[in-house]
Parts: structure tokens; sequence; C-alpha cells
């Protein structure tokens, strides 16, 4: 069986049948992130993923985030390997009553659901600060003709893909005072969450960069806020995806992204 990371546009979007199908022919990984996002969006659109999941035990296997993972890596100063290999070791099934539109989180979901919102918020200033550098690290994105800056757009895509150009980049980190010292850049590669993490992130920072033109508006309105949270939340899942090899999504940009981060990985949409 292959495990596949799956995202929130393929448990929205695919067929009921097409989810099932495929939680048959292999495992399913879901993140905490994910459930955390399923918990919180629009009730209509909860019931629908959550309908989709096959009634069983363990209908997919739970997995934490990459934060998770880098920790482990700096801990312990080896790569963390597919998240597969770290999934919670527990039997659940999903409260039927995540299907129901009134469904509201016990007080102990709730307080969990507080503890992450508080974690994203944070993430979001973090992702909006590194969408800001994109334009020293890329200063010609926004130079000459349309064509060009295309093209701009897609080499700077292709240098955060390639190791030659994103491990001399990661070398350059410090860690925190008190903090334990990364892995040394040359031995880092595609199987340390620490190398997802940053390709991962550089891709939906510059395409934020990019999309408003180096002119993320502030104060942020609640619509533009909710495409960053979105755009943090998307990434994780991503970035569990190229370290596991496999990955179900129905957004497109995702699918190309992983096409030039993952050439040999498997694409499920």
């Amino acid at each position: 069986m292959t495990n596949i990371v799956v995202d929130k546009s393929f448990l929205h979007g695919a067929a009921g049948c097409r989810v099932r199908e495929l939680a048959s022919e292999h495992r399913l990984i879901m993140s905490d992130t994910l459930f955390y996002e399923l918990l919180t969006t629009r009730a209509e659109a909860r019931v629908q993923c959550f309908g989709k999941f096959p009634d069983c035990q363990n209908p997919l296997d739970l997995v934490s985030h990459a934060g998770v993972l880098m920790r482990y890596e700096i801990e312990t100063g080896i790569p963390c390997g597919k998240p597969s290999n770290h999934k919670e070791d527990l039997r659940f099934i999903f409260n039927s009553s995540l299907t129901h539109l009134e469904y509201k989180p016990p007080p102990d979901a709730q307080n969990a659901i507080d503890e992450e919102t508080a974690r994203l918020r944070e993430s979001v200033q973090s992702f909006l600060e590194r969408s800001a550098t994109m334009g020293s690290m890329f200063p010609d994105l926004f130079k000459g003709s349309q064509a060009e800056r295309d093209a701009a757009h897609l080499e700077a895509e292709a240098a955060i893909a390639s190791p030659k150009a994103l491990v001399p980049f990661i070398s350059q980190f410090e860690p925190p005072p008190g903090e334990k010292p990364l892995p040394l850049g040359e031995s880092i590669d595609e199987k340390w969450a620490i190398y997802r993490w940053v390709q991962v992130q550089l891709l939906f920072a510059l395409d934020v960069h990019v999309r408003y033109q180096g002119n993320i508006p502030t104060p942020l309105s609640s619509n533009v806020y909710e495409k960053m949270e979105h755009d943090v939340l998307d990434a994780e899942q991503l970035i569990l995806g190229c370290l596991e090899g496999a990955f179900a999504t129905r957004e497109n940009k995702h699918k190309r992204w992983w096409r030039l981060l993952c050439p040999d990985g498997r694409l499920y949409e």
C-alpha cells in the first residue's frame, strides 16, 4: 500500500466514492493541521469532507505537523524520513457528529482549537515577513515586460527547487540563542523536514509576493488574512506530501509545484 498525504482541496473536490476508493487501496494520511482546518471551516464543508471517509476504525492515519518533525531532526541529527513512520499509534473512529451541521466541539477540543489558532496567527505573521524578503532574494521579479516577469518568476521557483541553491541557503541559518544548532547544510537533502519546510515556504512566500506585486495590503482585510491562513495551512500539507512521496490534491498550483519538487513522486487527483 502507498501512504498518501491528502489536502483539503482533494477532500473537498473529489467525489466521496473516489476518496473511499483511494482509502481502500492505500493508507491516507491526515495532518493535525488539516484536521484543525476541517474543524474550523464552514459547517457545510466540514460535513461534506468528513462524510467521504470510510465508516470504520482508523479510516486514515494521523500525523503531526512539520514543526514536530523538524524538532525531531534537530534533537537527533538525522532526517525524519516519511511522515507515515511517525503516525499516531492509536485506535479511533471519527465522531459521527462531525457530519452534522450543528456540531460543536466539546470544551477540551475547543481548547486545542484555540491553541492551534494562536499558533496559526504566529505562523501567518512569519509568513508575511518571509514574503517581504522575496524582492531582495529575487530582484528581477518585476522588471521588464510581463513575459520577462513571468520568466523571472519561473526561474525563481526553479532555484528554490534546486538543491544546489537551497542547501547553501539553509547552511547559513543560525539557531535562536540557547537552541541546538541545525544539522550541517551539506548533509540535508529531500528526506529532511527542514529542507522541505524551507523549500515549500519559499515557494508560497514567492507566490504571495508576486500576487500582490510586492505590496501586501496593510492592515490586512479579513479576506486577505483568510487567504494567508489558507496558504500557511496548505504549505503544511505540501511539505508532508513531499516527505512522504505521495500527495492527493485538486489545487492546480499545488499540482504544478508537486511536479517541480517531486518529479518521481505519486500524485493523486
